[in-house]
């Protein structure tokens, strides 16, 4: 079985913030395609709703660390714009992740989705 992680974010966009919440977004993007160790990331936005969905997948629970490590700064800019709704994890997460995801897991947000089966084609 793999060890790859994929995350689901989805986001209220503060009222009147949704242009510097999409700049702070396409910047945090821009970051990690030159230096994160993501496999994918994938943005979407609902304008009626003032929601975005944001979809990341990783090798493992170690490239996630790493990101948090070298992206904390992006991830920053963007919370100022939203508030996290709804964080699923699917896969198995190390301690560690489970740890810096404590605070979703623990509100109700957070939801983690062990794998059954599957396989990855790139």
């Amino acid at each position: 079985m793999s060890d790859q992680l994929l995350f689901r974010n989805v986001m209220k966009i503060t009222a009147g913030r949704r242009e510097p919440f999409c700049a702070a977004v396409r910047q945090a993007i821009e970051f990690v395609e030159q230096h994160g160790p993501q496999l994918m990331v994938r943005t979407f936005i609902d304008d009626e709703a003032m929601r975005a969905v944001s979809f990341q997948l990783y090798r493992n629970s170690a490239d996630v660390l790493r990101h948090w490590e070298l992206s904390d700064p992006y991830i920053q800019a963007v919370s100022q714009h939203c508030t996290v709704e709804a964080f699923e994890v699917y896969g198995t997460p190390s301690k560690e992740v489970i740890a810096g995801l404590s605070q979703f897991l623990s509100d109700g947000r957070g939801l983690i989705v062990k794998p059954l089966v599957g396989f990855s084609r790139f």
